[in-house]
């Protein structure tokens, strides 16, 4: 129970989420009888430090006080790192980064067995990891590879299927002279993806791999041997083109990892067509009138074509895009580009739209000092460059038509695919078609399941899984997920998976993966929204049943009708509500589920806490209001007064 209190740090902790710490989902009767009592006894223990048990509502908040709490130093000594860099001086936020992470002597709570305190424990460490890979960055652009390999080789043991932090080996490796063992890394882990988890690697994998790539064919130059490669693609050296294989079967369901420029930026070189594209799935389940369907798009003349794609998280956006840009690659020879503009991330600001055209201008092979400053003759210079071209341009993650526009080619025989969690029109960017991505039917979920549950279990009957895709809402990621969680565990019944994810809380935990899993897509959909939109949500987690209506919703959340009405189209338009019918919304069952448990947190001024630290499924990211997220003054409503129904169900 200390330790449920003590990583709360300083918040409210609800006497059910400390019986869960404590039981599990087998509480006795005397359950809350003897929490209290164990407060009782911990207050006494903690007098002579000077920290207070205060009781809060229906829990409790331990307030450290002037004790001392490693925790919240680490998160000190982040803010501090973090103010250096905004500064300018990386140098110092190295330093602090290094500080605080000096502080861990091993896992978190470790002796301690709870389902709930393990859960809660994975989102500090998560945070661990990202100030791990973070402070690498700053080193390896401080250009200290070897100094690293010793500590990257460590953490990549420990943690083989963690994509940034493998990246960020294997380019320490190339750089430090280790190309033979870079490739073999960057192999290995292609082969553990395909094998372990049915995907194949993520832009930061495949950016490091293709910048080695580059740099062997500029150190062997012209006259070296080398592999023939599609036609209007670069020939890969002969050396390393057994490395560059075929990529692994991936399914459907596999999501965008959400990378931005780090120290393996692509920097094309001229004369090069650019083939800037994830590696493509083998085995693509499912969407075939989708499929069909862009690509006739695709093959038609026109001017500017652009075909957008949108839907909530998980669905599959990414995963359809790049198949169909592979499909229709060699209509484009003069390059195919792949840019992440980070609209939805838990973890890092939209790509602002400086960045995102010095992205492509590189790609296009610009020289990174020919570039200008400013915003408008970067643009200028885009729009010359390619004019003219026949080439494809994959935008993923759109924040808005705002952050897309100015990223459009000029040249007419280009195609742009543009992905985005919000809802998009047919006015926006002009675009040929607009699909808008369900989750899969429920036959195209089986395969899908079946396909990565590999041979480690024999195949179900589909009535055996309806259960599973029932409870994932037929979303490809959570299915991926759950045949994931089940390819690991060998032992388990396909009985004994679906019993697990009946508990809302406990199938946001099992939908995890190395790559954050379910909770951690609809994170960075939540932390984009302002917070009138958070707190409906959480009240529409909070309330019995999955429907609602404008009634419902103003009664329940104490706002006017025509708010109520204006913020529900909204959370539609982001695709965290369904419509079914006109007046009528409903949530996805495991939207359902994260708002359920992000109803446990107190309305605040900041909407809510991170959401991985109100159900503890070991998110990554840094609480707090996201930049670019202020709401109307007619959104700002404060919490409803005491006695009206909201407050009930927060109760």
């Amino acid at each position: 129970m200390l330790g449920s209190l003590l990583t709360s740090e300083n918040r409210y902790t609800s006497i059910g989420r400390l019986v869960d710490a404590v039981w599990g989902t087998t509480p006795p009767d005397t359950a809350s009888k003897q929490i209290r009592n164990a407060v009782s006894d911990l207050r006494a223990i903690l007098a002579a430090s000077g920290a207070v048990i205060v009781p809060v509502a229906d829990g409790y908040r331990l307030d450290i006080g002037g004790a001392h709490l490693d925790l919240l130093e680490f998160h000190d000594r982040l803010t501090r790192a973090r103010a250096q860099l905004a500064a300018g001086r990386p140098s110092d936020a190295i330093a602090e980064f290094r500080a605080a992470l000096s502080l861990w002597n091993g896992p978190m709570l470790s002796g301690l067995k709870s389902d709930a305190l393990e859960a809660q424990s994975a989102g500090v460490h998560e945070t661990r990891l990202s100030v791990i890979e973070e402070c690498v960055d700053l080193e390896l652009a401080h250009g200290r590879h070897k100094a690293l390999l010793g500590e990257l080789a460590d953490w990549v043991a420990d943690h083989p299927l963690r994509e940034r932090m493998v990246a960020q080996y294997v380019l320490a490796l190339h750089r430090s002279g280790a190309r033979a063992r870079a490739f073999a890394v960057y192999e290995q882990t292609r082969r553990r993806l395909a094998e372990q988890l049915g995907l194949s690697p993520g832009p930061e994998l495949t950016d490091v791999h293709r910048l080695m790539l580059r740099e062997d064919a500029r150190t062997e130059g012209p006259a070296a041997d080398t592999a023939p490669g599609p036609a209007g693609r670069t020939a890969r050296p002969a050396a390393v083109a057994a490395v560059h294989a075929a990529p692994a079967p991936v399914a459907a369901g596999e999501p965008g990892s959400g990378t931005g420029a780090g120290p393996w930026a692509p920097d094309a070189a001229p004369g090069f067509a650019p083939d800037c594209l994830p590696p493509d799935i083998a085995h693509f389940v499912g969407r075939a009138a989708e499929i069909r369907g862009l690509l006739l798009e695709a093959a038609r003349p026109g001017a500017r074509r652009v075909l957008a794609i949108d839907g909530m998280p998980g669905v599959g956006k990414t995963a359809l895009a790049v198949h169909v840009a592979h499909r229709a690659a060699e209509r484009f020879p003069d390059g195919r580009y792949f840019l992440d503009l980070r609209g939805h991330s838990a973890t890092r600001d939209p790509l602002d739209r400086h960045a995102a055209l010095r992205h492509l201008l590189l790609l296009s092979g610009a020289a990174p000092d020919s570039l200008p400053r400013r915003g408008e003759e970067l643009a200028a210079l885009w729009r010359a460059r390619s004019t003219g071209l026949r080439a494809l341009i994959v935008l993923d993650n759109a924040a808005d038509a705002e952050q897309v526009r100015p990223l459009l080619p000029a040249g007419d025989g280009c195609l742009t695919l543009v992905t985005s969690r919000r809802r998009l029109t047919m006015t926006t960017w002009s675009a040929t078609r607009v699909l808008s991505l369900d989750p899969l039917p429920r036959a195209e979920g089986y395969e899908l399941f079946c396909l990565l549950l590999g041979k480690r279990h024999p195949r179900p009957e589909p009535a055996a899984v309806d259960g599973v895709l029932a409870l994932c809402g037929d979303l490809p990621l959570a299915v991926s997920a759950a045949a994931a969680r089940l390819r690991r565990r060998p032992s388990w019944p396909l009985a004994h998976l679906i019993a697990r994810l009946a508990h809302p809380r406990q199938r946001l935990a099992d939908l995890q993966t190395e790559q954050g899993g379910v909770a951690a897509c609809f994170d960075a959909s939540y932390r984009h929204l302002n917070t009138g939109r958070q707190r409906l949500l959480r009240i529409l987690g909070a309330a019995g049943g999955d429907t609602t209506d404008v009634p419902t919703a103003s009664a329940l959340a104490g706002l006017p009708a025509f708010v109520a009405e204006r913020m529900l189209e909204d959370l539609v338009d982001e695709h965290l509500l369904l419509q079914p019918e006109p007046g009528r919304y409903r949530m996805h069952p495991l939207v359902k589920a994260y708002c359920g448990a992000l109803s446990h947190a107190p309305d605040t001024a900041h909407g809510a806490d991170a959401p991985h630290e109100v159900f503890a499924t070991g998110l990554s990211g840094a609480p707090g209001p996201v930049p670019g997220a202020a709401c109307p003054a007619v959104e700002e409503i404060p919490a409803p007064p005491p006695g009206c129904p909201a407050e009930a169900l927060a109760a």
